[in-house]
């Protein structure tokens, strides 16, 4: 019944600008301009949300964590992306942003494997990889990561997902670091993009 919790959607197109999050410190991470315009967003809207936002978040955040659990990715992150507008969550930015990179893995390799290693075997170029995984991680790992900061959720900032997320986010932005040297015709090595998300945040 997503059309009864009645999501709402950021109305906001962001701009880039990002920074290696290599040795993520203790405090709040440096942020990039994405990172800090999508927190300036929530901040302005914060008195806008109503209990029946919150409600409405949570209902879609355990519509993406079973989605999500089933390894069924893409509708993981439509629920999660949907969650944030309503009531802004740590939890719902960083697993979008992971669920969306981890749709994107499954997507290559299966299309990889049906290819069979031929000439073109080559399923995901550089084209945009770079950009636009630095500013996905920006916009959903960095901004959930300080969120959880800002709002002092000890509970989830001392969970192992949390934890495991901000060290996902440092190989990520490490990554997208690598191929911003890389020509647009470079190959992107889907093992290195896996490696960083590692095992699944829930399960």
């Amino acid at each position: 019944m997503l059309q009864a919790l009645l999501p709402r959607i950021a109305a906001c197109v962001l701009t880039i600008g990002f920074s290696s999050a290599s040795g993520v410190p203790l405090s709040d991470p440096p942020g990039s301009a994405a990172t800090e315009r999508v927190l300036g967003w929530i901040e302005t809207n914060r008195s806008q949300r109503t209990p029946a936002d919150l409600a409405a978040a949570r209902q879609l955040n355990a519509q993406g964590d079973r989605a999500y659990k089933r390894k069924h990715y893409d509708s993981a992150f439509t629920a999660y992306s949907n969650s944030y507008p309503n009531f802004p969550n740590a939890h719902a930015y960083i697993m979008s942003g992971d669920a969306h990179w981890r749709g994107v893995v499954k997507y290559h390799e299966v299309q990889a494997r049906q290819q069979d290693g031929g000439p073109q075997s080559c399923t995901l170029d550089n084209t945009h990889f770079a950009h636009d995984l630095a500013l996905d991680v920006a916009q959903h790992h960095d901004v959930g990561v300080t969120l959880a900061m800002r709002e002092h959720d000890q509970r989830f900032m001392q969970s192992a997902l949390y934890r495991r997320a901000r060290e996902s986010a440092a190989c990520l932005h490490d990554l997208a670091a690598l191929y911003e040297t890389q020509p647009p015709t470079a190959c992107i090595d889907l093992s290195k993009l896996r490696a960083c998300l590692g095992k699944p945040l829930i399960r």
